[in-house]
């Protein structure tokens, strides 16, 4: 089966990111996982384990992140696409420095809480507290074997102040969430964030930056 150029590229949302202002000239790729998901640079929690096009949890339930350093960017945007099984959480996010050791510190996520009901905008501090920002309980993949495959974007613009979640459940990427808190100003690494329990993460995975 061959594999369409035009149908990644709708997969990827670029087309509506550009056009919504929020993939610019200046942005250049820093991920680009269109067939392989490349090896992560560090983890914690519940493995990942990549084959080809996914990275399935193992099945044990911990809170838990796999991810990648980058170059310090202040304004970044990202997506993927994920199926929870039965995690209680799964999302992205972006991290201030290089990955941690252990516990996630002064980050940005997005994430579907399937257990909580709701999708949620939040937020790390330097002593690794988490704050819900910013949560909408109309829409959110639920945390179901049964569940679809949704894609999950987040967009993060230090200067300005701006975290912004977004959608695809169908056909068409929406923007769900929007935050402006000034705790973080540049970033260092993104992580696929989740709770084990079998989730997967699913090509296109794409970052781009500046």
């Amino acid at each position: 089966m061959s594999y369409a150029p035009s149908t990644f590229h709708a997969g990827t949302g670029t087309d509506f990111f550009r056009k919504e202002g929020f993939l610019v000239d200046g942005m250049a790729p820093l991920i680009t996982a269109r067939y392989t998901i490349p090896a992560f640079d560090d983890s914690d929690g519940t493995a990942l384990t990549i084959t080809d096009s996914v990275a399935k949890a193992a099945v044990g339930a911990e809170a838990s992140w796999a991810g990648w350093d980058l170059a310090e960017k202040t304004k970044l945007l990202a997506i993927a696409y994920v199926h929870p099984s039965t995690s209680n959480y799964i999302g992205l996010g972006f991290h201030t420095s290089t990955l941690p050791t252990d516990e996630l510190q002064d980050a940005y996520e997005a994430t579907f809480d399937g257990a909580g009901g709701h999708s949620e905008l939040g937020k790390y501090v330097t002593d690794g507290t988490y704050t819900a920002v910013q949560t909408d309980a109309t829409i959110y993949q639920d945390d179901a074997t049964l569940s679809a495959v949704w894609g999950i974007g987040l967009y993060v613009d230090g200067s300005g102040n701006v975290q912004k979640s977004f959608v695809k459940s169908a056909g068409q990427w929406i923007q769900v969430l929007a935050d402006t808190e000034s705790d973080h100003s540049s970033f260092q690494s993104f992580y696929l964030r989740h709770y084990g329990e079998s989730a997967r993460f699913i090509t296109p995975i794409m970052v781009w930056g500046s």
